[in-house]
């Protein structure tokens, strides 16, 4: 049998180490999360923008499947499809009112919807002819 003999300055981390560096992590972390915002302004306008889109092409879809005209309003605090529930949108941003029906060959009515969140102004316009829906961000906002 033979015995190794005993390593001098192995590697490895001792215990007040690692508790040293757990926390100073834990530190780091909890400032972070106390100092960083939960919710960004350009996120939830961005949501907003994407879930009124989709409301938008919703509204198309049922008019073509259904056969019939579908609406959707829309206004300060929120937007609503064929008289659905209103979908409110975050304190800080708007829609403008507007009305737009969509027919069961795929067309609408057409229009332009501004949502307005603090400084930024986004224009959702749909195509009268085709349904299509486009977002441009308005100059000079």
């Amino acid at each position: 049998m033979t015995t190794h003999p005993p390593r001098r300055g192995e590697a490895g981390f001792t215990l007040i180490e690692m508790i040293v560096v757990i926390a100073i992590v834990g530190l780091v972390a909890g400032l972070v999360l106390i100092r960083q915002p939960w919710t960004s302004a350009g996120f939830e306008r961005q949501a907003t923008q994407r879930a009124l889109a989709d409301a938008l092409h919703l509204a198309r879809s049922r008019a073509i499947a259904q056969g019939r005209n579908v609406s959707i309003l829309t206004g300060a605090a929120g937007f609503s499809v064929d008289g659905g529930p209103v979908r409110a949108l975050p304190a800080h941003e708007a829609l403008s009112a507007s009305r737009i029906v969509f027919m069961p060959d795929g067309g609408s009515s057409g229009g332009t919807i501004v949502l307005a969140a603090g400084q930024k102004r986004i224009a959702m316009t749909v195509n009268w002819l085709t349904g299509r829906v486009r977002a441009s961000a308005l100059e000079g906002h």
